[in-house]
């Protein structure tokens, strides 16, 4: 498919600086979500660079997910005339504090062991006698007729009344 260069430049930008590229499967969409290039344009250049193996796809929900490859990151480099210094969004290392965790705390603030009591007491279930557990006298099965225990197929008394 023939794409004009200004909208060729355009996408390939975007699919550098972020690193990746999410495109809706509908050819008919006038405009790309992000872009402002029609959608069957962006949909075909990224085709194109995944046929070539610059761009990695993954299908999922009506939509394409785009991740740049390391030679794909070289050969927009080349085309875009991008310094070896600037590299995509997915590639930038976040600065976290020292000591900060992984996961982060949650929605803001320190996290709370109000349920189980503080880390290192002991662990105390409650169990009130309903439920499913052992002995817990829970659901006992599909027609199950309480006197004897179950219902069909289980070789005690005849059909339920």
């Amino acid at each position: 498919m023939l794409v004009p260069k200004k909208n060729r430049s355009i996408v390939y930008n975007q699919i550098f600086e972020d690193g990746v590229m999410v495109v809706k499967k509908d050819p008919f969409q006038k405009k790309h979500d992000t872009l402002e290039v029609p959608n069957l344009q962006v949909m075909k250049l990224c085709q194109s660079l995944c046929s070539r193996g610059y761009l990695k796809e993954q299908f999922s929900w009506q939509h394409y997910y785009y991740f740049l490859t390391d030679d794909g990151i070289e050969y927009l480099r080349g085309y875009l005339n991008i310094p070896p210094e600037v590299i995509p969004a997915t590639l930038k290392k976040t600065t976290r504090p020292p000591g900060a965790m992984p996961g982060g705390t949650g929605m803001g603030g320190e996290r709370r062991f109000e349920k189980r009591g503080e880390p290192g007491s002991e662990f105390r279930p409650e169990f009130r006698g309903t439920g499913f557990g052992r002995g817990g006298g829970g659901y006992q099965g599909y027609r199950s007729d309480p006197q004897t225990g179950g219902g069909y197929g289980f070789g005690r008394g005849g059909a339920p009344s």
